[in-house]
């Protein structure tokens, strides 16, 4: 051994934090850490490390652990012990690189793709868990009593081939029951064999854009549009052509001009995401008459259509396709949770062949156990019940939402005529436009704890609007004017006004204060 290499002193872990409510064992954290420190060189080769009595004692745990973990690291190379017995950094564990000072935001890093670097490129502030988050739903009347029930009997005497795995496709008795729910929910009448259970909306589109798409292919995407609805393209390797939307959806003709050879559309006709407008009937016909005449796929994610809060259903883009150019898309995050990460794809069995046997080789499927819940829970008419009443207080909250902003931002705030789903956008006025930028409204909110969305980051191109984009599934009908107050106080033509006015402020805070409270935050 070298004795030029050892150090004066022997190291302690004293600095180390552990967290002992992660389901990472200790002994693995422990060694995680001076591997890390290792190969950063902040430990280099022959320190030397304090007795595991010693170290046990400064982390607070037993022995046993430390020793545990010194094993694994031996039996890596990062360790050696010298003839008395000590423990220290082996010779061959040298550092790989020399740690960054500054981590430089516009360092790409090598070993990314092209694609991947685009991909997270995107510009775009995602959901918080803020009352304001578009498309977040309430969960907090959820019936997870009847849902827990049957996750327990899911498992309690499961048949031996539901314990291997399932079809691509997925269970059949889930793909049955989805097939009745659109039909009575949505007047879609489907066969069960043309439904196909996926990872939600997200999975759905990586699949079905790899399974249509070869890199460089165009597509049309709705200006503005969902950006998530984008990463999975980009992911693809599709070229996006953005096509503008005005007050009857996407503008066909346009879509034409720009980009007469797309592969794929992609559309949120019933609900357009973010503008909230429908696409009407003269343009939905045109679109597929194009689309069938120039073979090209269609792609309707029909999301939160189950939340129309006034006038009658519009019939799906898929229910007016007869050519099967139309793949429909639904998913159950919105209506139940977000991280049930269960939803459906609707498209012809000849797509639907294609897609599964692609799958099988891919993904496989997706998870058993709470697809066969899932079924059960339909079955027994628990989702029904849960949408009818989710229905109701959606309305009421969007109601009071666009009432408190006609009361206290008139001057500043345009509301759309949206009437579906979880959100709706309030476009800037003039006078507001000349003020400031919805994403310097919208940083200026986030200081003072308040998330809402701005509608320009949803553009690919230079933004033609200015808005804010407001999601109501997780807002209480009582914190929307202390809310909108808050936010008229920090952003509206008023602002001086209101913020100097310490009984309004006051009374707000103690207002929002108190729902937080009530909701046990």
């Amino acid at each position: 051994m070298d004795k030029s290499r050892q150090p004066n002193k022997r190291v302690s872990l004293a600095g180390m934090h552990i967290d002992r409510a992660s389901a990472v064992p200790l002994h693995l954290q422990i060694a995680a850490h001076i591997r890390g420190c290792i190969l950063r060189g902040v430990f280099p080769a022959g320190t030397q490390f304090l007795g595991s009595r010693e170290i046990a004692r400064e982390l607070g745990c037993s022995r046993t652990v430390v020793l545990t973990a010194w094993d694994l690291l031996y039996a890596e190379g990062y360790l050696e012990s010298t003839p008395r017995g000590s423990v220290m950094v082996a010779s061959v564990a040298t550092p790989h690189a020399e740690p960054p000072s500054v981590a430089s935001p516009a360092a790409v890093p090598a070993h990314m793709s092209k694609r991947w670097q685009s991909l997270l490129a995107f510009d775009y502030e995602t959901n918080w868990p803020s009352e304001f988050s578009p498309g977040a739903p309430d969960i907090s009347t959820f019936p997870f009593k009847d849902w827990s029930r049957l996750l327990r009997q899911t498992w309690q005497n499961p048949r031996e081939q539901e314990c291997l795995d399932l079809p691509p496709e997925g269970h059949p008795r889930l793909r049955s029951e989805i097939a009745n729910f659109l039909g009575s929910v949505r007047g879609l009448v489907c066969a069960p064999e043309e439904v196909v259970v996926t990872s939600g909306t997200s999975g759905a589109l990586d699949f079905c854009s790899r399974m249509i798409l070869d890199p460089g292919d165009e597509v049309w995407v709705e200006e503005p549009g969902f950006v998530e609805a984008r990463w999975a393209l980009t992911a693809a390797g599709a070229k996006l052509v953005p096509v503008p939307v005005d007050d009857k959806g996407l503008v066909v003709s346009e879509g034409i001009r720009r980009a007469p050879g797309a592969r794929l559309i992609v559309v949120t006709p019933s609900h357009q995401y973010p503008l909230g407008v429908s696409m009407g009937l003269e343009r939905r016909l045109e679109l597929l008459d194009w689309a069938n005449k120039n073979d090209v796929w269609v792609i309707e994610d029909d999301y939160n259509s189950e939340f129309r809060h006034q006038d009658s259903m519009i019939a799906s883009l898929r229910s007016l396709d007869r050519e099967g150019r139309v793949i429909y898309f639904g998913t159950f995050s919105k209506i139940m949770m977000p991280n049930l990460r269960l939803g459906y794809i609707v498209a012809n069995r000849h797509f639907i062949d294609g897609f599964s046997k692609g799958r099988a080789r891919i993904d496989v499927h997706t998870s058993g156990v709470g697809q066969l819940a899932l079924a059960e829970f339909m079955r027994e008419g628990h989702l029904l019940r849960h949408l009818r009443g989710m229905r109701r207080a959606y309305a009421t909250r969007r109601k009071a939402l666009i009432d408190a902003i006609a009361t206290l931002m008139p001057d500043d705030l345009t509301v759309s005529a949206a009437v579906t789903g979880l959100h709706l956008v309030a476009l800037f006025t003039e006078a507001m436009r000349a003020r400031m930028s919805d994403r310097e409204a919208a940083a200026s909110l986030k200081q003072a704890g308040i998330h809402v969305q701005p509608l320009s980051q949803n553009f690919l191109e230079q933004p033609t609007l200015q808005g804010l984009v407001f999601g109501y599934g997780r807002l209480r009908v009582e914190d929307a004017s202390p809310l909108l107050a808050r936010i008229a106080a920090c952003i509206g033509s008023s602002s001086r006004n209101a913020s100097s006015d310490p009984a309004i402020s006051s009374r707000t805070v103690r207002t929002i204060k108190r729902g937080r409270a009530d909701r046990g935050a």
